[in-house]
């Protein structure tokens, strides 16, 4: 397979290492950026362009990656679809359910396949979890938890990751899509019936008096923006009755011992599973001889990027595909828009 890879960036940069290894051939890297679109088309041996005019004429490139800011996500995705290009489309699939919408007619009409990068469903726990709850082990799950407790992390403070014309939100549009597609996948994308949220601005907009520990995408910018919100927490109901809690923060006073960086749980009617989103092992918890057991299963360490980029290949040459398509990324991304609709309007939201 022939790609282009838009977008040198960190994730760019993640989405062309796993190209290679899945022995895609790298022939056009484009971004705005000289800089760091040379260096990376220097890396693999590809030809560099600022813009996508001659990655969209090229016709022996089949397929493109696309993993630059959320704002430039749907006309790109757009322009490479029309182009008559296979996409990968990094997370999150666009700035509103609407540009979702207007990227998945785009793709219905072309025929073309178009995956987007929620990449934890190919963690190791990630799949150990999907397995155990398709083998019917946990019987009818009937409720979810889905927690990210990140202490101080706002990325890049300042530049477009809090600036919310250009990221269309914060935490909640930046690691909660994982959250909730990986929640959604594993249960099956049940139909969402109602959503009641609030978000939280207590940390990034003091811009000068914030306190990190890590800020990847920085250092901060303090003369740009922060706009955005630090944490989001949000009861999803189900049409089948189940429920997903979600609480997802970059930056919140959390006591560490108490709190892990992520918990994610599932608990069913036969047994109940919980795993750390990049944790080593799947906790199982059900009934055996009389009693409530406890069991830990343990996953292998693997390459979470290169299995999704394979995953992506599949999807090419079958033209089914295999990853999160754009029916489940606008489900995502529907439960995101009510979940910023019902924090504005202070109300619970029916879907």
């Amino acid at each position: 397979m022939k790609i282009g890879i838009i977008g040198a960036g960190t994730i760019g940069q993640k989405h062309a290492a796993a190209a290679k290894l899945a022995g895609a051939e790298i022939i056009w890297v484009v971004d705005a950026n000289e800089s760091a679109g040379q260096a990376l088309a220097q890396e693999y041996q590809a030809k560099y362009s600022a813009t996508t005019d001659e990655l969209w004429s090229d016709e022996s490139v089949a397929a493109v990656v696309i993993g630059v800011p959320n704002f430039l996500h749907q006309s790109l995705a757009i322009e490479a679809l029309e182009a008559r290009k296979d996409v990968l489309l990094e997370k999150p699939m666009a700035l509103s359910l609407e540009e979702c919408q207007q990227i998945a007619q785009v793709a219905d009409a072309t025929g073309r396949v178009l995956q987007i990068g929620f990449v934890h469903r190919y963690t190791g726990v990630g799949k150990l979890a999907k397995q155990i709850a398709s083998s019917g082990k946990l019987g009818e799950i009937y409720s979810a938890k889905a927690n990210l407790y990140l202490r101080r992390n706002v990325p890049g403070l300042g530049k477009w990751f809090t600036t919310k014309e250009l990221s269309g939100g914060g935490a909640l549009i930046d690691v909660g899509v994982h959250l909730i597609d990986l929640s959604c996948h594993i249960m099956d994308f049940p139909e969402v019936e109602s959503v009641a949220a609030q978000t939280f601005e207590n940390f990034g907009r003091r811009m000068e008096a914030y306190q990190y520990e890590n800020m990847w995408a920085g250092p901060p910018n303090l003369a740009g923006i922060c706009d955005v919100e630090d944490a989001a927490q949000a009861l999803i109901r189900f049409t089948n009755g189940s429920t997903l809690e979600l609480h997802v923060a970059w930056a919140g006073n959390y006591p560490r011992s108490f709190f892990p960086d992520s918990v994610m749980g599932f608990f069913g009617d036969q047994g109940g599973i919980a795993f750390e989103l990049f944790g080593s092992e799947v906790q199982f918890t059900s009934e055996h001889e009389g009693k409530v057991a406890d069991e830990s299963l343990a996953v292998e360490d693997g390459d979470f990027f290169l299995d999704q980029f394979r995953d992506f290949q599949r999807s090419v040459e079958t033209r089914i595909v295999r990853g999160a398509d754009h029916k489940q990324a606008c489900s995502v991304q529907a439960i995101v828009d009510a979940i910023y609709s019902s924090s504005r309007q202070q109300a619970a939201l029916s879907l």
